[in-house]
C-alpha cells in the first residue's frame, strides 16, 4: 500500500480551507495545512458577511463580527447623477468584519480540532496517481490521498494541477478611512453604475468604514484614482488608508475543478458569485462541500471523487448560474431596470427578508413571491452580537 504522511493536505488556510481542514479533522482524518503566511495576515476583503455565510459555520464568529446592520442604502449612478433608495429590514441583513480577524479567528478554530499548519513556500509540483497525490515544496515532497486547493484566485495548485483549465477573474479595489477622519459613520451602501460593470461600497467596521470598487470585467480600468473620487463624492474625503486591489475567480459553473485526488474550492475553483462578486459564502460552502465528498469516498468502493464532489457542490453550482443570468440581465440595463427594482415595493421585501432569512440568489428568486413567508435567522455569532448590544442599551 503507498505510505501517505497525512489523509489531505489543504494548500491555503483562508475561510474555504481552514473550515474544509476542521470538518475533515473532526471526523479522525490527518490533515495538513499549507500556507505562505502565518496568522493573523492581513488580507483585502470588504468583509461583509451575509446571513447566509454565517449560517454555515457551527460556531460563534462574534466576537470578530464589528458591526450588524438592518437598513441599506442601495443605489444607481447613471447620467451623472446617484439615485438612493433605503432598504430597511426588521431583522439583520449582514453583519462586517475584517477580513484579518475573522480569518485568524477561523484559523484558531481549525488548529483546535486538531488540525496541523506549516507555512510553506511556493508549491513547486503536484504529482498524482491512482493511490494519491505528492506535493513537492521548499525542497520536500509529502504524500497525501488527497488535496484540496484553497489558495485563492492566483491558484498555484490550479495552474499545476489543472494547467488548461484557468479561472476566470473579476477584481476589486479597496481601502479604509477612519471614523476619526469622517466624524460619523455612515450607513452601509451599494451605488451600482460606479464603474463599468460593478458598484462601489461603504461598509463600516469598528473604527473605519471599509471603502471600495468592485466589477466582474476581467480586464478592469479600476484605480486608486478612481477609488479616491468615490469616496470623496459618497464621504467628501479622499483620505483612504491601506489602498489594495485583488482578483476574485468565476466560472466555477462552467468547469468545476476536481479530478481524481485534487479538488479545488473557493476563488481557486471560481467560487465567487459575479453579480455582486460575494466570496466568503461560496468559499466556506465549497470547502464544507469538498470536505463531505472526500468523507464520502474515503474508505468506500464505487462512487468518484468527482461524483461526490458534483453532488455536495451541485446548490452552489445552481446559484452561480443564476447570478451569472442576473449580472447579464442587470448590468446592461442598469439605467433601466435598476430604477424600477430599487422602486419596487414588492422587490424590496423579497430581497430583505431572503437576506435576514439567510436565503442564496437562487433561492430568492425562485421563491420570490413567497418572501413574506421567509423566516429570518439568527446564527451563533449573530445572536451573541445583539445580544451584547441589548446589554449595552440596558
Amino acid at each position: 500500500m503507498a505510505r501517505h504522511d497525512v489523509d489531505v493536505i489543504v494548500v491555503g488556510a483562508g475561510p474555504s480551507g481552514a473550515l474544509a481542514a476542521r470538518a475533515l479533522r473532526r471526523e479522525g482524518l490527518a490533515v495538513l495545512v499549507l500556507d505562505r503566511s502565518g496568522f493573523p495576515r492581513h488580507k483585502p476583503c470588504a468583509g461583509g458577511l451575509t446571513i447566509k455565510s454565517l449560517n454555515l459555520i457551527d460556531y460563534s464568529v462574534g466576537p470578530v463580527i464589528e458591526r450588524a446592520t438592518l437598513s441599506l442604502l442601495l443605489g444607481i449612478r447613471s447620467a451623472g447623477r446617484d439615485r438612493f433608495e433605503l432598504f430597511k429590514a426588521a431583522d439583520p441583513i449582514c453583519a462586517f468584519s475584517v477580513r484579518e480577524r475573522f480569518d485568524a479567528f477561523n484559523f484558531e478554530q481549525m488548529v483546535q480540532a486538531g488540525a496541523a499548519f506549516e507555512r510553506a513556500g511556493r508549491i513547486e509540483e503536484i504529482v498524482e496517481d491512482a493511490n494519491g497525490v505528492g506535493v513537492r515544496f521548499d525542497g520536500r515532497v509529502l504524500r497525501a490521498k488527497y488535496l484540496i486547493g484553497a489558495d485563492g484566485a492566483n491558484s498555484r495548485v490550479r495552474r499545476l494541477a489543472f494547467p488548461e483549465r484557468p479561472v476566470r477573474r473579476g477584481f476589486a479595489i479597496e481601502g479604509l478611512v477612519p471614523y476619526a477622519t469622517l466624524g460619523h459613520e455612515p450607513m452601509p451602501e451599494f451605488l451600482f453604475g460606479v464603474v463599468p460593470n460593478g458598484y462601489g461600497w461603504l461598509f463600516p467596521k469598528g473604527d473605519h468604514v471599509n471603502v471600495g470598487l468592485y466589477t466582474f470585467d476581467d480586464a478592469p480600468a479600476l484605480s486608486k484614482t478612481l477609488l479616491r473620487a468615490y469616496c470623496r463624492s459618497r464621504l467628501g474625503t479622499d483620505a483612504i488608508e491601506q489602498i489594495t486591489g485583488y482578483p476574485l475567480g468565476f466560472g466555477a459553473h462552467r468547469d468545476l475543478g476536481v479530478s481524481g485526488r485534487v479538488l479545488l474550492v473557493g476563488d481557486a475553483a471560481g467560487f465567487a458569485e459575479p453579480l455582486l462578486g460575494e466570496g466568503i459564502h461560496n468559499a466556506i460552502k465549497s470547502g464544507l462541500a469538498a470536505a463531505a465528498a472526500i468523507l464520502a469516498v474515503e474508505g468506500t468502493a464505487g462512487r468518484t471523487l468527482e461524483q461526490a464532489y458534483r453532488r455536495q457542490a451541485a446548490p452552489i453550482l445552481k446559484d452561480l448560474e443564476r447570478s451569472d443570468w442576473l449580472k447579464d440581465l442587470f448590468y446592461p440595463r442598469l439605467a433601466g431596470i435598476g430604477p424600477a427594482l430599487l422602486r419596487s415595493p414588492v422587490a424590496k421585501s423579497a430581497l430583505l427578508r431572503g437576506f435576514a432569512a439567510g436565503k442564496t440568489l437562487h433561492e430568492i428568486t425562485n421563491r420570490f413571491f413567497l418572501a413574506p413567508f421567509f423566516r429570518p435567522a439568527i446564527p451563533p455569532g449573530l445572536a451573541d452580537v445583539l445580544k451584547d448590544a441589548r446589554s449595552r442599551a440596558h
